[in-house]
């Protein structure tokens, strides 16, 4: 799984890459805007709104120097019966 989702990575950065046009905060605002509205519609908002702080905790980790943390974590940790529902 872990390959697949690398490869998804990858398609979609080519794309953002190569609409110059577009400002960096534009591709941002709109990558965001996908990933809320495409999770939403299967998991609900609140799991994704969920989803959305771990990827931006581990991030801070990361910028850190945090040597043990990575975006995989988030991946291998979900459980989607496990989170709130509030």
């Amino acid at each position: 799984m872990i390959e697949d989702v690398e490869e998804f990575y990858q398609e979609l950065t080519a794309r953002a890459d190569n609409k110059l046009s577009l400002a960096p905060a534009s591709k941002t605002i709109i990558l965001f805007r996908v990933a809320i509205e495409t999770g939403a519609k299967d998991l609900g908002l609140p799991k994704v709104v969920y989803l959305l702080s771990r990827l931006m905790t581990e991030t801070i980790g990361i910028m850190s120097g945090d040597d043990e943390v990575d975006y995989a974590s988030v991946l291998q940790d979900w459980d989607p019966e496990n989170t709130s529902q509030h």
